[in-house]
């Protein structure tokens, strides 16, 4: 694991945040030189500290009704074989549940309710399930940038943050294809130049440059770059269920959830819970800190918690963007 200074903590926070941040901006606020934040991403690229960069995804722009979250309980026989069966399938993302009843996790981008049902009784009739379970996403606050990133930081203290900007309407601006080649092609790298991407689908960098500013703008997409949270000591990723009481708070609430450290992803769900909470940690230690802290949350009145590995490769792409 590399240990990083506090100029690659900020390099890496701002990047997280916008991955298309500029060296020259975070060198201002860093009261450094370009040049010396080139050094600094270069060694970071080469220790495979930073593997890439792609984007954040607003699915419902793109036509899709959103995601759905189903959790399946499979016999240990039929588990390996389920879960590369899974990984072929269009549109799903299977992962590994651990320390819960269900034991396999899938990401289900959805087009409309009936084609959830549809992949529900397709993993039902075609697979030995025991047990399945569904969430679906209403609402996303997605924030890679609030890794903490190095052991000495905050040790799970809640931080103060800055108020977060709103999300644009944008239900009155539509895509075009051109658009939607942009979009594939930043997702495939986020920082590949603009003129690269011109080149590739036939229109000058100007045209991408003012479409990438539209899509941003309105909150279509998001650049991020990629980490390996495993050379940075990151063990397990943490989902946390949580069901309140009381829907009196709930602003409030996702409000400070948002501010504890290495807390990544909020998820409004529908289901028997209302919040999914999705942490990284390095250590035990940042589990129990991480359980305390949402626990000192009002009207709490069922936390369920699972782990699961954590990929080498992270954010992964299409993750879906903020949506409040």
């Amino acid at each position: 694991m590399k240990d990083l200074e506090d100029i690659d903590v900020k390099i890496l926070k701002e990047l997280l945040k916008d991955g298309r941040k500029s060296f020259t901006t975070i060198a201002e606020e860093c009261h450094t030189s370009k040049d010396i934040i080139w050094k600094h991403y270069s060694e970071m690229k080469k220790a495979g500290i930073i593997v890439g960069a792609t984007i954040q995804y607003n699915y419902p722009c793109f036509g899709y009704e959103g995601i759905a979250s189903i959790r399946l309980s499979v016999g240990s026989q039929h588990l390996n074989e389920l879960f590369e069966q899974l990984t072929k399938i269009p549109n799903i993302r299977p992962f590994r549940i651990y320390n819960s009843a269900y034991n396999i996790g899938v990401f289900a981008t959805i087009k409309n309710l009936k084609d959830l049902d549809n992949i529900k009784e397709m993993l039902i009739r075609r697979h030995p399930i025991i047990a399945s379970k569904t969430y679906i996403w209403i609402d996303v606050r997605n924030t890679p940038e609030n890794l903490s990133l190095c052991f000495a930081q905050n040790n799970g203290q809640v931080e103060e943050k800055k108020p977060r900007e709103k999300c644009v309407n944008n239900s009155r601006v539509k895509l075009d294809e051109i658009d939607i080649q942009i979009v594939e092609e930043l997702n495939k790298n986020g920082r590949a130049p603009f003129s690269r991407i011109g080149q590739s689908i036939g229109v000058s960098t100007d045209t991408v440059t003012r479409r990438y500013a539209r899509l941003v703008h309105n909150g279509f997409i998001k650049v991020s770059i990629q980490i390996n949270p495993l050379l940075l000591g990151y063990k397990a990723i943490l989902n946390f269920c949580i069901a309140f009481l009381s829907q009196n708070k709930m602003e409030m609430v996702m409000e400070n959830l948002s501010k504890i450290p290495n807390v990544t992803y909020i998820v409004k769900i529908s289901g028997d819970y209302d919040f999914k909470v999705v942490a990284l940690v390095k250590d035990i230690e940042e589990m129990y800190a991480i359980n305390e802290e949402i626990m000192k949350m009002p009207d709490i009145g069922r936390i369920e918690v699972d782990m699961r590995k954590i990929p080498p490769m992270w954010p992964g792409p299409r993750q879906y963007i903020s949506t409040f």
